[in-house]
């Protein structure tokens, strides 16, 4: 007579190695549907890596020949390319792709140290040569304004701003309005290697520098007509009457200083009683 526990025993491994079969036979089964589509999508990913590189190769090639014909040429570029093509015949696609990718930017490498060069070789190129009436640009600019000129006009302008800044401050600028006042009548009367000079003092004197004014030396240019004077200060011309410079406002004669009454001279800054500053 049978053992019902053994019966059920059976029954139970049984039905167990069922269900573990039919696990099996499913887990197979994915597994195989899995591996079917990496392997198409793998596929897939090959085609299109060579449809990349062959691409790659044609445009890099196109590039090649463009900058060969505008002067660009690259010898390490044309190695690489060679390499890429060689990777692409052995179906290398990744290769390919790096090695066109280098190539490409050697080209612009190259592209962009020729462009640099070229001011300089054109410069080169408009040097005389041989009698030529070609002349380069620094001549142009030498025979177009004469020496100091341009030096002498951006000097005086650096001088005006750094005034104006100075009386912002609150510093004193009687000095540095002099000097500047000099500046501008020498470049008016083209002398511009007084009027650099002079430029240049004043901007020194508007930044706190201690300077001393120098001796009025009348501008070069056309003579005074008989009769007229300079200013001590600038060098203008003036006529014995005037009591102020027309150009830079410097009394001309000895005045009385408004808060002690003492004489003060013609190119006194302050008052030497009572030290009070003397407006011009």
């Amino acid at each position: 007579m049978a053992d019902p526990v053994t019966d059920q025993i059976i029954i139970a491994v049984v039905l167990f190695a069922v269900a573990m079969g039919i696990l099996a036979f499913f887990e197979i089964r994915f597994l195989r549907k899995r591996m079917k589509g990496r392997r198409k999508r793998l596929g897939k990913r090959d085609d299109e890596l060579a449809d990349q590189a062959h691409n790659a190769v044609t445009t890099t090639k196109a590039i090649l020949s463009a900058m060969d014909r505008q002067g660009v040429r690259s010898g390490d570029a044309s190695s690489m390319l060679r390499e890429a093509d060689m990777a692409l015949a052995r179906h290398n696609y990744r290769v390919v792709i790096d090695l066109t990718s280098k190539t490409r930017d050697r080209l612009m490498s190259a592209k962009a140290a020729q462009a640099t060069r070229g001011d300089l070789a054109k410069l080169e190129q408009v040097a005389t040569v041989g009698g030529s009436t070609d002349v380069t640009t620094k001549e142009r600019i030498q025979k177009e304004f004469p020496p100091n000129l341009l030096q002498s006009k951006f000097s005086i302008e650096l001088a005006g701003t750094a005034i104006e800044t100075a009386r912002t401050a609150g510093r004193g600028t009687d000095v540095a309005t002099q000097l500047l006042d000099s500046a501008k009548a020498r470049f008016d009367s083209q002398d511009y290697d007084g009027a650099l000079r002079f430029a240049r003092q004043s901007k020194r004197s508007a930044d706190g520098e201690a300077i001393e004014l120098p001796p009025a030396v009348a501008p070069a240019g056309p003579s005074m007509p008989a009769g007229d004077q300079s200013c001590p200060s600038c060098g203008a011309s003036i006529r014995p009457d005037d009591a102020f410079c027309r150009k830079c406002g410097t009394r001309l004669g000895p005045g009385v200083c408004a808060s002690c009454g003492a004489e003060l001279l013609a190119d006194d800054g302050f008052c030497r009683k009572c030290g009070t500053p003397f407006s011009r």
